[in-house]
């Protein structure tokens, strides 16, 4: 992993920011400190960041609230942290643009893998692009750039990976057992409605483009991307 990556870590808790900065500069990373989602976002206006640790429970302003005015005007990657284990906080966590979820306690390592799987994803390859077209979508997979009607739509890293995961298996109905490992890159332990929460968000931003195909859910098994003949 490239040695200029840095991770901004927010959470209260001195602990987890030792714990998480003791593995990332084993994987020669580095990362910045901030207590409450405040100097967060105050930090992410003046200095570049690779990816985002983010805490739900923080004093002040709740991380719920700090991602959401990330996303305003980032795509960064954000991993979001809670104490509570609820599966209505992971699914929160998501719909509001998070790349990931993990509950605590967690083990460092585990946390260090999760950063360099989605920085892997996110990172400029240098390689010849790989293009998606179908009606009237596009998708520079590699670039993470998707256009409907020739308009950009953003979405996070992970909603073009479900889009282009999609696209490639065109008219194969896909369950969401499958659609969790693929977007995750490793067994992911979280509930399959992640994958309906990454789902309902694609729908909702490509549906303002007028999009000339569509992703039919399939009862009892998953989803299948289909052109609108």
């Amino acid at each position: 992993m490239d040695s200029k990556v840095t991770v901004l870590i927010c959470d209260d808790n001195v602990a987890v920011h030792e714990s998480i900065n003791a593995y990332l500069q084993a994987e020669n990373m580095s990362s910045v400190s901030v207590f409450d989602g405040v100097q967060a976002l105050d930090l992410l206006k003046k200095q570049e960041f690779d990816l985002v640790v983010l805490d739900i429970m923080l004093p002040g302003l709740f991380g719920t609230e700090v991602c959401k005015e990330i996303r305003k005007t980032s795509d960064i990657p954000i991993i979001m942290l809670s104490a509570r284990g609820e599966e209505m906080d992971r699914i929160i966590g998501l719909e509001i643009g998070a790349d990931d979820y993990l509950t605590k306690p967690f083990s460092p390592r585990e946390i260090v893998i999760r950063i360099k799987t989605i920085l892997k994803r996110v990172q400029p390859k240098l390689v010849t692009s790989n293009i998606l077209k179908t009606a009237n979508l596009f998708i520079d997979v590699d670039g993470y750039e998707v256009l409907v009607n020739d308009e950009k739509v953003d979405l996070t890293a992970k909603e073009v990976e479900l889009l282009a995961y999609l696209v490639k298996n065109k008219g194969r109905v896909i369950d969401r057992e499958e659609l969790l490992y693929k977007i995750w890159g490793y067994n992911y332990n979280g509930d399959t409605r992640t994958v309906d929460t990454l789902i309902k968000r694609v729908r909702q931003k490509i549906a303002k483009k007028r999009p000339e195909f569509s992703i039919k859910s399939i009862y009892g098994v998953g989803y299948k991307f289909e052109e609108v003949v």
